[in-house]
C-alpha cells in the first residue's frame, strides 16, 4: 500500500459485463505512461463499412473477404477492420455482415498520404484493391482512377464500441463515442469548423477503453472518459488547425492518453514519447 500511495491520480472503477463477476480495475499515472508503444505498426488503416452499428456486431463473426484482404495487406503493414456510421456510404450490394455471399463493401483508408475512398472491395477486384491500397501506402502519387479521394482537411474520429467482444467498449466506449457526437455538433454550430465529422464506430483495436482513433493524423488515444473529451477535442482540434496531414515527427497528440501512432514502430512510438513524459 506504501508503493500504491506514492503514485498520483490514483482511483479504482469496477466493471460488470452482464452475468461476469466485477473487475476491479487500478487506474494510475503509471499506468497512463504505460499506453504509449501498444499501437501494432500499420502504415495503412483499412475499414470495410457496415450498415449496422458496432454496438450490435456479434461476439465472433466471420468474414472471408476481410480476412482474404488482410492477408494480402498485412504483409505490408495493412490493417482491415469494420466501421459504422449513419454519413458514411455502403455498397449497394452490401448484404450483411461476414459469412454472406457474395460480400461486397465500400471502404475508407488511412495512410500516411492521406485518405481514399473505395467505392468497391469484392472478390471479384480483391488484388486491384489490394495493390491500389500498397500504392497508396507507398507512395505521394495519385491513386488509380477508381479509388476516389476526398479532402484531406476532413478529420476522422473512430471510436470502438464492440461491446459484445469487450463489455468496457460498449460500455465506456459507446458512452465516449456519443460525447463526442454531442460536443462535435457543439463546435460545428458554434465556431462553424469545417472538416470534422461525427465520429465512426470501428470494432476490435484492442483494449484500453474507451479507445478514439484520430485520422488522417494516425494517432491513437486510450482510456478515455466521456468527462475527458471536450479537453480531448480541443487539443485534436488545435492539432489539426496547425496541420490537417499526417507527421510521423509531431509530438503525440494528447499526451496523457497517446498509445502510439500509424508508421511508428514500438521502438519509435516510445522514443518519440519519451521528451513529453
Amino acid at each position: 500500500m506504501a508503493l500504491l500511495g506514492s503514485l498520483v491520480q490514483i482511483s479504482r472503477r469496477s466493471y460488470l459485463c452482464g452475468n461476469q463477476l466485477p473487475r476491479r480495475v487500478l487506474w494510475t499515472t503509471a499506468f497512463q505512461e504505460s499506453l504509449a508503444g501498444t499501437v501494432a505498426y500499420h502504415r495503412s488503416y483499412i475499414l470495410l463499412h457496415t450498415h449496422q452499428p458496432t454496438s450490435e456486431y456479434p461476439s465472433k463473426f466471420h468474414s472471408p473477404l476481410q480476412r482474404a484482404l488482410l492477408l494480402k495487406t498485412a504483409r505490408w503493414g495493412g490493417v482491415v477492420n469494420f466501421s459504422y456510421s449513419p454519413d458514411q456510404p455502403c455498397h449497394p450490394g452490401y448484404s450483411g455482415l461476414g459469412d454472406t455471399q457474395p460480400e461486397a463493401y465500400s471502404a475508407t483508408a488511412f495512410s500516411a498520404c492521406g485518405r481514399i475512398e473505395l467505392p468497391e472491395v469484392s472478390t471479384a477486384n480483391l488484388d486491384d484493391v489490394a495493390e491500389t491500397l500498397q500504392t497508396h501506402a507507398d507512395t505521394n502519387s495519385p491513386s488509380p482512377a477508381h479509388a476516389e479521394e476526398r479532402d484531406s482537411r476532413t478529420l476522422h474520429l473512430y471510436v470502438c464500441t464492440h461491446g459484445a467482444r469487450d463489455c468496457r467498449c460498449g460500455d465506456t466506449g459507446g458512452a465516449v463515442y456519443e460525447a463526442l457526437r454531442s460536443e462535435v455538433g457543439y463546435w460545428w454550430e458554434a465556431s462553424d469548423m469545417l472538416g470534422v465529422t461525427t465520429s465512426v464506430n470501428a470494432s476490435a483495436i484492442g483494449r484500453y477503453a474507451a479507445n478514439i482513433l484520430v485520422y488522417p493524423h494516425g494517432d491513437w488515444l486510450g482510456i478515455v472518459r466521456p468527462g475527458d473529451v471536450p479537453v480531448v477535442l480541443d487539443e485534436i482540434l488545435a492539432r489539426h488547425d496547425v496541420t490537417k496531414e499526417y507527421h510521423a515527427s509531431l509530438s503525440p497528440l494528447c499526451p496523457k492518453f497517446w498509445r502510439g501512432r500509424m508508421g511508428l514502430a514500438k521502438d519509435e512510438q516510445l522514443a518519440l514519447f519519451s521528451p513529453t513524459s
